[in-house]
């Protein structure tokens, strides 16, 4: 079980990591919003036949005492915070940052998930907690503070703005996936994506032109791994991770997306990290191991 749950814990870690490398290599043909469209529908459709594969066990769970109309509204929401937003957002803030620093920024996502714990009083936070969330914002202002200028045309400051709200929106959906009834992991978010593909693919028509759109051979395949793994496949192994091994070792890989991000950003792209960026991976890191310690108190 160990080993299997290793073996999960890696697997995610390369997926989410890695993501921001594959973003790299298509955001220059692809526009956001059609990014975002593309991966929400793939991802629906891996997760469909996903699910369609599954066992009737899991078809036949029960969904708790959740009205059909709750639960969609439910849905809906997790779709906006889940997928909508920061699908877009990391799309068209990696058009002003590198794919290093996009990783970075999104390696905080522990760090918004403690602050809206606390802003709404979902659950009680300890001293580490309050020390994590403090340490990962100081990581996060070494990374905007040299770009902060008046300067309203900055575009490396919006792209890191960007980037930060994904992260939030991120942290808030996680908040809401726990409310969910008790139903397939892969059932809930093979729906969440589809209502996002409802609203994304026309979204793509009304804002840019997808038709239009020509993608060499390895950018195709990149934005299909996108849509396959990084919108599909990862959720369900995650789910998965928790069930084995519970909700503190499914966290560690938070500690490895922004170190493997910057890993594939700077020897397969080329991105320049300065000493700066550096050490603000480190105080990210840091604040991640004082809330994952204080997780297990």
């Amino acid at each position: 079980m160990k080993i299997k749950s290793i073996l999960f814990l890696i697997g995610i870690s390369l997926i989410w990591g890695s993501q921001f490398f594959f973003v790299d290599i298509v955001i220059s043909g692809v526009p956001p919003v059609t990014l975002a469209a593309v991966k929400a529908t793939v991802g629906a459709i891996t997760l469909a036949l996903i699910y369609f594969l599954s066992t009737k066990k899991e078809k036949s769970q029960k969904t708790s005492t959740y009205t059909e109309k709750k639960l969609r509204a439910l849905y809906v929401t997790i779709a906006f915070f889940e997928a909508i937003i920061p699908f877009f957002l990391i799309g068209w803030g990696q058009q002003r940052v590198s794919s290093s620093t996009a990783s970075i920024i999104m390696g905080t996502i522990p760090i918004f998930t403690l602050l809206i714990l606390f802003i709404f009083r979902i659950s009680r936070l300890r001293l580490l907690h309050f020390l994590s969330i403090g340490v990962g914002f100081i990581g996060i202002l070494i990374m905007i503070l040299p770009s902060l200028t008046v300067n309203f045309t900055n575009q490396s400051l919006w792209g890191l703005s960007a980037l930060i709200v994904a992260s939030i929106s991120f942290a808030g959906s996680l908040v809401l996936i726990e409310k969910l009834p008790p139903i397939s992991s892969v059932l809930a978010m093979r729906n969440v994506l589809i209502i996002a593909s409802i609203i994304l693919i026309p979204a793509a028509f009304l804002l840019e032109d997808p038709l239009r759109i020509r993608l060499t051979f390895i950018e195709t395949v990149a934005l299909f791994i996108l849509g396959i793994f990084h919108s599909g496949i990862v959720y369900m192994m995650f789910n998965q991770l928790i069930k084995h091994s519970g909700a503190a070792f499914a966290s560690l890989t938070n500690y490895f997306v922004p170190v493997i991000g910057v890993i594939l950003g700077t020897i397969l792209l080329g991105d320049q990290i300065d000493s700066k960026t550096w050490f603000a991976l480190i105080i990210i890191l840091f604040s991640l191991i004082l809330g994952s310690a204080a997780a297990k108190k």
